[in-house]
């Protein structure tokens, strides 16, 4: 088994974490228990692929990241503000986006690893309603690495 996927499992795990990602999760997100409130913000991290060339191996990830909105029970028209909102919807994908672009910064300028990631990184905004209300992004991310040793 490739000691890539856990390098750059471990650096995913790390910069998230630093960053006040209070969960992070790899697999089946729909083994994940979204419904708990205490786990956001959340990244839920899914392999992708791998593939091996010459001496170097890429990873592909896909990232989901999630965070509970608050909906309140006022009238639309009542509500003063820029956008006229009755969430704090906004500020959920302002937060995730400046996190993640922390934890991205940060994988990138890390120099005390061989781990290359991608240059650019489109996050694509999403809602999903489940008990709890949730809006975040996906995005993928490629991490390449040198292969370590021989198979």
């Amino acid at each position: 088994m490739s000691e890539g996927i856990y390098k750059a499992d471990e650096l995913l795990i790390n910069a998230l974490k630093a960053e006040g990602f209070n969960t992070v999760t790899f697999g089946d997100i729909s083994e994940a228990d979204l419904n708990k409130q205490r786990i956001y913000p959340l990244c839920h991290i899914t392999l992708l692929n791998t593939i091996l060339s010459n001496s170097i191996e890429t990873i592909s990830y896909s990232l989901h990241i999630l965070d509970l909105v608050d909906v309140n029970n006022l009238n639309p028209r009542e509500v003063e503000n820029a956008f006229g909102l009755t969430s704090n919807i906004e500020d959920v994908f302002h937060g995730l986006s400046h996190r993640f672009n922390r934890a991205y910064h940060t994988w990138r300028t890390d120099t005390t690893n061989t781990v290359e990631v991608s240059e650019t990184v489109t996050l694509d905004a999403g809602f999903a309603e489940l008990q709890n209300k949730l809006a975040g992004y996906t995005c993928t991310i490629d991490m390449t690495l040198p292969i370590a040793g021989k198979c």
